[in-house]
């Protein structure tokens, strides 16, 4: 007698299937939040290293290093700077140039002339350009200098170096942060520069930012994304350029978010790309960011200056960790900032003198 034999049936099959699917729904969050985790650690072990190198720097120097030093001559760009701009800070070395011997990287700090400036330029469509006096050391790729939570980003640096609560790129005593930056550069206020040193810290070294993660640009203007920054944007209108200050503050929010939400709402696309491309430059949005807005701020980044955006604007601390970014401190800690956490704090937490009082609950 012959036994039959039954194999699944269709109904069978779709019910395995679908618990197969609901398994794999579930567990995918648990895998994904363990990557996560592993990124944000590894972007975690960067910022104490680059808190390690800071502070080694100073006892090696006497002080922290300039956030945009400038060369002695003209980098070789084309076309040629223009006359009086010979030292300008758009062509100034970043902190983390100046911390490379200090970061197990002499080869790399021996490879540029930091007799010379960098050539910074660009336009809405072009990444800056890749200077032949110092091309060997700029497109060496340091991984410290890379979160590996941003994936999306062209550059090669995801760290930047506080100028405080400045709107622009002068350091004003009353917004200054850990840095500073060399008297004699065209254009800046007499006797409002300074290097930073962290006698010069009374808010306290814990109470102090000296670096932040933002995002990497994605090169490309027609993609939205986080680091995006519009210009030209016509928001100069601050009356102290220092933004903890009541009145700063009170065209920041009456005039200057709208206008720059108003731009972005009629903007086809971005107009500058290509932020942390160059960990070599001093800039805003290559090495260096503000505090005007909070971390990953729903507000845009705007900028007045045209093209690439490195003199003024909101130069604002992003990250692709959820809820936050990740700072050092100037004691060399590393700590995460809440998106949610209060202007007023946050402003505390750029200055270096203000003299507030920042509870450690309270960011």
């Amino acid at each position: 007698m012959n036994r039959i034999r039954r194999g699944f049936t269709l109904i069978e099959l779709l019910v395995v299937i679908a618990i197969i699917a609901v398994l794999i729904a579930l567990l995918l969050p648990a895998v994904q939040a363990a990557r996560e985790a592993a990124r944000r650690s590894q972007c975690t072990n960067n910022l104490k290293q680059i808190g390690l190198a800071l502070h080694n720097y100073e006892s090696s120097q006497g002080g922290f290093p300039w956030n945009q030093a400038c060369g002695v001559r003209f980098p070789t760009i084309s076309p040629p700077a223009p006359t009086g701009y010979a030292g300008s800070p758009v062509y100034g070395f970043g902190a983390l140039a100046l911390m490379l011997p200090y970061m197990e990287q002499q080869a790399i700090s021996n490879s540029l002339n930091f007799s010379f400036g960098l050539a910074f330029g660009g336009d809405s469509n072009n990444p800056p350009p890749l200077d032949q006096v110092q091309f060997t050391g700029i497109t060496s790729t340091i991984a410290t200098f890379i979160c590996p939570s941003d994936g999306k980003g062209v550059g090669r640096n995801n760290y930047m170096a506080s100028n405080g609560t400045n709107y622009d790129w002068h350091s004003r005593a009353s917004g200054a942060g850990v840095f500073g930056r060399p008297d004699g550069d065209n254009g800046l206020i007499a006797g409002t520069n300074y290097q930073g040193k962290i006698s010069a810290i009374t808010d306290g070294t814990s109470n102090t930012i000296a670096f932040a993660e933002r995002s990497r640009g994605d090169g490309d203007r027609n993609l939205r994304s986080p680091s995006d920054i519009f210009t030209p944007v016509s928001i100069t209108g601050f009356p102290n350029y220092v933004l903890q200050i009541p009145a700063d503050q009170a065209y920041l929010t009456g005039t200057a978010i709208p206008t720059c939400m108003s731009t972005v709402a009629s903007a086809p696309t971005s107009s500058w790309n290509f932020s942390g491309y160059l960990w070599a430059s001093g800039n805003y949005n290559q090495s260096t960011f503000n505090f005007v807005l909070p971390p990953n701020s729903k507000t845009p980044d705007c900028s007045p200056w045209g093209g690439y955006a490195a003199g003024y604007g909101f130069m604002t601390p992003r990250s692709y960790h959820s809820g936050g970014v990740q700072v050092c401190l100037a004691d060399g800690s590393v700590r995460f900032i809440k998106d949610s956490i209060a202007p007023v704090t946050w402003y505390a937490l750029g200055t270096r003198g203000g003299n507030e009082v920042v509870s450690s609950d309270s960011f």
